[in-house]
């Protein structure tokens, strides 16, 4: 089973098993792993409004036999005929196309009885994988999104078939049918939302050359866009710049990772960038954020993921985004990347200072959730690392379970060893963890958890306490989200 993550608009998301008080929520455990920290509630993320259908005739197997389909955001229709059986389109791209493959099956019903689709890339001839996707980046249903640039010219095979069957897991589905369509990544391609699409333009290698993003209108006065593109050699650096509109209180980035090509089970998005870094400036240059993405697909292991920026700052600041390779880096055949970038109008509870001890602890505000518990999103600042700490109270009933979702470098913040800890009503620590790099802390019964629950025997008041280790020099960003969420055990 998979961890579904519970996402909305622009955040860096931690599931947990008695999940959190969102449109799209889920706690089962799977490779599709991550974290939900955050409770953002601008919902615009759709990239395409293309409807258009046609219906195919359900394919035999394998790519000799694909049925072509358009670039142009045309749906194909089908049915799987059975839980291993695997359907077989062609699409023809020009060298350094970016498209992006999508299905629509869910659109407002997660219901397991529909497919869970998975989409794999192949070559012409099937004989070589060049990508896999199981659901979007950020995840809002249980849909699949790929985006791939085409190296070369030529036609490419896209395979379409359960999430079971890609996994080796036991698929639950009873409905196999699903509408796939394929859309040409271009500002000038029809089916795109106005001002999303921002491809790289050199030459953008500083910050007084870089690409100025547009944006999407999103609800509530946030906005969106995505920008992309490919390095071109070992010294290529990508620079693009945005601005948060007056009334954003957050910046968040999602990235289309893990690279590589990916296996049964493993998502990978065709980029050969598996040594690279994403570095988040002011106009003088001052580093905000540094993301490390030297990883390939098999290094991240569930309920981990590549991190993602997911930044408080104020309406107004001008951000700029370095796309760059790593130390040591050896450029591959197809060094691409994507990023969708969000402003954001709301975020998680701010905490209030002072709250260093008990009697001044912060308020944590609970919520009900889908999963008939409550969830509490907050956020906080470690000042001084090493001698800020920062105290959440909240309370619990007999028979509940206490799970906990937080990240701290996993959301781009400068936070060495930040470290959560749960404590009771006399101060006594039940249980701590400390980030490592960028692994999630997930506490909870689902699978690949780092932590057990904490049980509740008794009704009592709970403290969560942050602090950390130390800030690192190279950046600003000192924050941390947490999700806080107790119920009943499944």
């Amino acid at each position: 089973m998979k961890l579904w993550k519970l996402l909305v608009l622009c955040v860096l998301a931690l599931a947990v098993a008695t999940g959190c008080d969102d449109s799209t929520s889920d706690a089962d455990a799977g490779p599709d792993g991550s974290t939900d920290t955050d409770t953002d509630t601008d919902s615009d993320t759709d990239t395409d409004t293309d409807t258009d259908t046609e219906t195919d005739t359900d394919i035999s197997t394998g790519c000799d036999d694909a049925v072509p389909m358009d670039t142009a955001g045309t749906f194909v229709q089908g049915m799987l005929e059975q839980p291993d059986d695997i359907d077989y389109f062609s699409i023809t791209l020009a060298a350094g196309d970016f498209v992006q493959l999508y299905t629509d099956i869910h659109a407002d019903n997660d219901s397991t009885d529909l497919l869970d689709p998975v989409i794999t890339l192949w070559s012409e001839d099937g004989a070589t994988l060049l990508a896999s996707a199981d659901d979007q980046i950020p995840r809002v249903d249980m849909d699949s999104e790929m985006i791939y640039r085409a190296p070369s010219a030529g036609t490419y095979c896209v395979a379409i078939e359960g999430f079971g069957n890609w996994s080796g897991d036991t698929g639950v589905n009873t409905d196999w049918q699903y509408n796939m369509a394929a859309l040409l990544m271009d500002p000038a391609q029809a089916g795109w939302k106005e001002d999303l699409l921002n491809p790289e333009a050199e030459t953008n290698d500083t910050i007084a050359e870089a690409n100025a993003m547009t944006m999407a209108a999103g609800t509530a006065d946030a906005n969106y866009g995505r920008a992309y593109g490919d390095l071109s050699g070992d010294t290529d650096v990508d620079v693009f710049s945005y601005t948060l509109p007056a009334a954003a209180v957050a910046t968040s980035i999602s990235f289309y990772k893990p690279f590589g090509a990916g296996s049964a089970g493993v998502q990978g998005h065709g980029s050969t960038l598996t040594n690279g870094m994403v570095t988040l400036t002011n106009a003088a240059g001052d580093v905000i954020s540094t993301l490390d993405f030297s990883f390939d697909g098999a290094d991240w292991a569930p309920p981990n993921s590549p991190p993602d920026a997911n930044i408080p700052l104020a309406g107004g600041t001008e951000v700029f985004v370095h796309f760059e390779g790593g130390t040591d880096w050896t450029p591959g055949t197809n060094d691409f990347y994507v990023a969708d970038v969000y402003n954001q109008t709301s975020d998680n509870t701010m905490e209030v200072e002072p709250n260093e001890v008990t009697g001044t602890a912060s308020t944590t505000t609970f919520a009900a959730n889908t999963s008939g518990g409550e969830s509490g999103f907050i956020m906080g600042t470690v000042d001084v690392a090493g001698t800020d700490v920062d105290y959440w109270e909240f309370d619990a009933l007999a028979g509940e379970e206490i799970t906990l979702a937080c990240g701290a470098a996993s959301n781009g913040s400068g936070l060495v060893d930040a470290t959560f800890a749960i404590h009771n009503a006399a101060d006594t620590e039940l249980q701590s963890e400390t980030e490592s790099g960028y692994n999630s802390i997930l506490w909870s019964s689902t699978s690949g958890a780092s932590m057990p629950p904490i049980d509740v025997t008794a009704n009592a008041t709970y403290y969560l306490v942050v602090s950390a280790a130390s800030q690192s020099g190279d950046m600003s960003a000192n924050h941390y989200r947490c999700g806080i969420h107790r119920g009943i055990p499944e």
